[in-house]
């Protein structure tokens, strides 16, 4: 009976151990020293910018929306941001535009300038 009772006291003392070494490391604190600070988690990369050119279907300046229609025939609402909410009250459906994005933010709208066409006249030639 005494050697069961050993047996027992062994195993839960080694078990104790264990649990007490294991914990130790899951709660000690994270060693700093005084000089230098601690690392700042780092940035999400910045969302690359793409340029979109179609035609404008619609606009919703309280919403702050411009819908575009790309040469595809795909249209695309871009929630604008910045300096291009400005560009909103300007456009209307059926303009040409260039939209600078990234995902669905507009960040840069420009209207494209009507095509300008040159007329050109012979000069009578004299005899």
């Amino acid at each position: 009976m005494k050697k069961i009772v050993l047996a027992l006291a062994v195993a839960v003392a080694t078990a104790a151990a264990a649990n007490a070494q294991t914990a130790a490391k899951q709660t000690a604190p994270a060693k700093q020293t005084a000089t230098k600070p601690a690392k700042e988690p780092a940035k999400a990369p910045a969302a690359k910018s793409m340029s979109t050119k179609g035609e404008v279907v619609s606009t919703d300046a309280t919403a702050k929306t411009v819908t575009v229609k790309d040469a595809a025939g795909t249209s695309t609402t871009y929630t604008a941001t910045g300096a291009a909410v400005a560009e909103l009250a300007k456009l209307s459906a059926g303009d040409h535009v260039t939209v600078t994005h990234t995902d669905t933010t507009a960040t840069k709208i420009v209207k494209a300038k009507a095509a300008t066409t040159k007329s050109t006249s012979k000069k009578s030639e004299k005899k």
